[in-house]
């Protein structure tokens, strides 16, 4: 069974809702899944894992510090291409609309894909991966079910 590793780093909760929800679905359409925070994750737990998704809330237009400081410390990684061709994305919450959370999403997924990694997007909703407005909403939830689900068969395609 494919293993998908979901980083996350919260500290109002929102965006911890947001990876347990995305968990659920993945978990749900036949990946195994472990659910970490960001100080608790090696880069062994990245290279282990088929497919990877970031979370974080936005701060100031960007991901919060220790998410960008774990990103930074991926740059062992990238020398050798260990990251190369493996399924990643991204999902984020933001305080209130006009939040820039776009531009965290983007900046995730733009590590991401340095990596070499393969980004999945989202026809329906935030294209960029999930992102929430305060605390996940059910709309929200739904994207993240549904997006999680659509990971997953990603991740099984590529990991296969």
């Amino acid at each position: 069974m494919p293993k998908v590793l979901i980083v996350y780093f919260s500290h109002g909760g929102n965006t911890r809702r947001m990876a347990e929800a995305l968990a659920q679905s993945v978990q749900a359409a036949g990946c195994e899944v472990s659910l970490q925070k960001v100080a608790q994750t090696s880069l062994d737990d990245l290279k282990a894992a088929d497919g990877v998704l970031l979370g974080s809330p936005c701060y100031f237009g960007c991901m919060a510090a220790p998410m960008k400081a774990f990103i930074d410390e991926s740059i062992k990684l990238f020398g050798k291409g260990e990251l190369e061709g493996k399924p990643g994305g991204a999902f984020v919450s933001t305080g209130g609309i006009g939040g820039c959370g776009e531009l965290a999403l983007l900046s995730l997924n733009a590590a991401l894909l340095i990596h070499g990694m393969v980004v999945q997007g989202l026809r329906s909703g935030g294209h960029q991966g999930p992102l929430a407005i305060g605390g996940p909403d059910e709309r929200v939830l739904e994207e993240c079910d549904r997006y999680g689900r659509q990971f997953a068969v990603l991740v099984q395609r590529l990991a296969g």
